[in-house]
């Protein structure tokens, strides 16, 4: 559960979900995103602990076991839309030891200059290259040992020191003078805020990157469950525990803004990077201990990313150990692999978020692909073979939401396309250069296309080298 915790908590509960929390009304935010918890993370959740427990392969194999061999591309695309996320993901906890390194040496302290700082970091060449590197290093060490020796051992430390992290934080947050503003705006009911789609529309996306719900994790670590693990409640508790992390972490830092900015909502509406590496900085360098509890915030980030990486590295390693490779060759290959596909996006901050919006979004690919699958398996059947019998949770109506998964991509889909329409007005169709047209349609829908069909190529190869199954001796 700690694993499965971990995967689910990353550096987006941690600074994304409060900087969206606070942007659209705090309290309304909060329990749109309990909604969406149940109306796509939990039964998406669900379905990959159904696919990884009953196939006991990977996400490629997985799909081929369950739905019939002419559909091992799509779990080939499945696989592809993580490990994309992965080959960044590597270089954002770089970004996190960094800093966590310049408070040890002594970088962030009163009077520092922190946009100037992040900018000389991000827009250096190659200066990204060598914290990814290292954040990969500890990664495929760890999955080198093995699942007991190192993904749980290594979680059993990372997840609860990540929540006691927090909780210091959250308490000296409240402590500041002034900081009851901020949980006022936080908690405030403004009930009007639900008739607005663009609250929703934030929520589910929140939830869909923030759980790690369809990104083919939870299967992975399935692979290796109890035949009697429970699915439904571990799926609702991984859930529920991702958004109290997140809310432990939006009560250490909307307070923390509030009591020390002069301007708060400038550093909510500052994007992921502006709030916790310049705005959040530099009200650590002002506030009192401030050193200290920078430590604290930046040592959080890692422990977060850290927990969420190593199951993307997993998640490789376990399709080369399907294709017959044992572990040890499988973590080595995997990690230098990551190592080496995350190069463009450490040594370019434009590179990194093109690849942030395309394969983010494609998670809602991922879902539909789930959603599909468990409507051609027969979702009933599903629930009466696999779920069921191996939960205390009796909870069919929320594994049988898994149907409207189908129209929850049509609405948030159309959302995103009328967003980036609305940015590149006349270019959104347009793919290259990257540095002009990151956040285009044309970018995301052109590179998904080359994806679907490169795995469609691959099927009967994919589908003839997918075949060795998880055992204990594994």
């Amino acid at each position: 559960m700690f694993s499965a915790i971990g995967m689910a908590v990353g550096t987006g509960n941690i600074w994304r979900f409060p900087r969206v929390a606070a942007a659209q009304g705090g309290g309304a935010f909060v329990l749109a995103c309990v909604v969406a918890l149940f109306l796509w993370a939990i039964p998406l959740l669900m379905a990959e602990s159904v696919w990884g427990k009953v196939t006991r392969m990977g996400v490629i194999g997985s799909f081929k076991e369950m739905l019939g061999r002419k559909w091992t591309w799509a779990g080939g695309c499945v696989a592809w839309i993580s490990l994309g996320i992965a080959f960044y993901y590597a270089v954002v906890m770089g970004w996190c030891v960094r800093y966590f390194v310049y408070v040890l040496t002594g970088v962030i302290k009163p009077g520092l200059d922190t946009e100037a700082l992040w900018t000389a970091f991000s827009t250096t060449p190659g200066a990204m290259v060598p914290w990814h590197i290292i954040s990969m290093v500890i990664a495929t060490i760890v999955i080198f040992k093995g699942i007991s020796q190192g993904l749980e051992k290594i979680n059993k430390i990372l997840i609860p020191s990540l929540f006691v992290l927090l909780v210091v934080l959250m308490i000296r947050a409240i402590t500041l003078p002034g900081a009851v503003k901020g949980l006022q705006y936080l908690f405030e009911p403004r009930f009007e805020l639900f008739a607005s789609g663009r609250l929703w529309l934030e929520a589910f996306t929140q939830v869909a990157w923030s759980t790690g719900a369809g990104w083919g994790l939870l299967l992975t670590y399935f692979v290796y469950a109890k035949k009697t693990e429970d699915i439904s409640l571990n799926a609702t508790t991984i859930c529920f525990a991702d958004t109290s992390a997140a809310m432990i972490a939006a009560m250490a830092i909307i307070p923390t803004i509030f009591a020390l900015s002069s301007d708060p909502m400038a550093a909510v509406g500052s994007g992921n990077t502006g709030l916790a590496f310049i705005h959040l900085t530099k009200l650590f360098t002002v506030m009192p201990a401030g050193t200290l509890f920078a430590g604290f915030f930046f040592l959080a980030l890692i422990f977060a990313a850290l927990s969420s990486l190593l199951s993307m590295v997993e998640l490789g390693v376990r399709l080369l150990m399907d294709a017959g490779w044992p572990r040890h060759k499988a973590a080595l290959a995997a990690g230098i692999g990551i190592t080496i596909l995350g190069l463009p996006s450490s040594m370019s901050i434009d590179f990194l978020n093109n690849q942030d919006w395309v394969w983010g979004v494609g998670l809602l690919v991922s879902g539909v692909f789930f959603s599909i699958g468990a409507m051609k398996i027969g979702v009933d059947k599903i629930w009466r073979e696999y779920i069921e019998p191996c939960s205390d949770l009796k909870a069919s109506w929320m594994w049988k939401l898994i149907y409207l998964f189908p129209l929850w991509f049509v609405i948030i889909f159309t959302w995103w396309i009328k967003q980036a329409m609305s940015w590149y007005p006349g270019s959104w169709w347009k793919w290259l250069p990257i540095s002009e047209y990151t956040y285009t349609v044309g970018t995301m829908v052109y590179q998904w296309a080359i994806m679907v069909v490169v795995f469609l190529l691959l099927n009967n190869w994919l589908a003839d080298k997918m075949t060795h199954k998880f055992e204990a001796t594994d």
